[in-house]
């Protein structure tokens, strides 16, 4: 969603933006969405780490590594990061 002028932000309804969640039934609100990335990217850091420290001692692929990437890509929520833009040039 992406607007055209100042004017046209005005009729803009933020609810519009709010699409993320809908998709998502396990996770209940945006702060827990923000916890579940958090904790996906620290899972994936230490997975990183332990392959780089102890290569013949982990049990994942790379490609488990770029499939935890690809689901937290996923679970970012690109439209209301552009709702938080908006409101942000606001004030």
């Amino acid at each position: 969603m992406t607007t055209q002028n100042k004017s046209s932000n005005k009729n803009l309804n933020p609810k519009d933006f709010l699409v993320t969640l809908h998709k998502l039934k396990t996770i209940p609100d945006y702060e827990n969405l923000g916890f579940t990335l958090k904790s996906l990217c620290k899972i994936t850091q230490t997975a990183l780490l332990a392959e780089i420290s102890f290569p013949n001692y982990t049990e994942h692929t790379q490609w488990d590594i770029y499939n935890i990437l690809a689901l937290i890509r996923s679970l970012i929520p690109k439209d209301e990061l552009e709702l938080l833009d908006l409101i942000n040039k606001e004030h």
